[in-house]
């Protein structure tokens, strides 16, 4: 009976693991890394310090009205991806429309974007958040905010949001946006993924799992104190 009663929850298991979640399928974001640049890095700022600046001539696939590519130098003890970062400064924004790509129904996005302080401390609060944009007009799925002064001086720390869709959801393009509120933003290696909710395991599935195990240590101590009770 015990025998099959371990046979019954090693099953129950295997069935909880194996209807798991998928890998989520990453979204195509141009330049999210901002190693590519529109022209040279023409404004020194120190050794292996460079940077351009303004509309133009930007940073391609983004739009910024007070921001551009940076090559940090010193500013930073390490970067998240490659050796350029996108900088704005406050009150401004760096966006870029996903053109093409909307929301789908029942799916999760996961919207993620390294932010930095610099050695000298002059970057300050900021928003991210993933929108999506009609007619001009933007809709806020996610958002993080904050203040790079809780960040390590000198590091980047990963900053997340997430958005799960229902049936009915805001139509239009998939739009990013990176403001910078006060002092300046700095931000590198963007990603964002989605998967369909039905992968997302919910917490009664992560109970039933531990409740699984423990069902199966039970069963394994007490089979072994009937062993000892019996060759006694």
């Amino acid at each position: 009976m015990s025998k099959k009663l371990v046979l019954t929850a090693v099953l129950l298991i295997l069935t909880t693991v194996l209807s798991g979640p998928v890998l989520a399928d990453n979204i195509s974001i141009v330049n999210p890394s901002f190693e590519s640049t529109a022209g040279p890095l023409n404004f020194p700022c120190g050794t292996g310090c460079a940077f351009n600046y303004g509309p133009v001539p930007g940073i391609p696939g983004w739009s910024s009205s007070d921001g551009g590519s940076w090559m940090p130098g010193s500013y930073f003890s390490s970067l998240p991806d490659g050796s350029l970062v996108a900088f704005a400064n406050a009150q401004s924004s760096l966006t870029q429309t996903l053109t093409g790509t909307s929301v789908l129904a029942n799916s999760l996005y996961t919207f993620s974007v390294y932010v930095g302080d610099r050695t000298d401390g002059i970057n300050g609060n900021y928003s991210l958040s993933l929108d999506t944009i009609l007619g001009g007009v933007t809709t806020t799925l996610c958002n993080v905010s904050g203040n790079a002064s809780s960040i390590a001086r000198g590091t980047f720390q990963l900053e997340s949001c997430s958005y799960l869709s229902a049936s009915s959801f805001p139509s239009g393009n998939l739009y990013l946006q990176l403001t910078a509120l006060s002092g300046q933003l700095d931000v590198d290696d963007l990603s964002l993924t989605v998967q369909p909710a039905s992968t997302v395991p919910e917490p009664s599935s992560v109970l039933l799992l531990g409740v699984g195990i423990a069902f199966l240590a039970a069963m394994f101590m007490m089979r072994k104190r009937r062993e000892v009770l019996l060759t006694a």
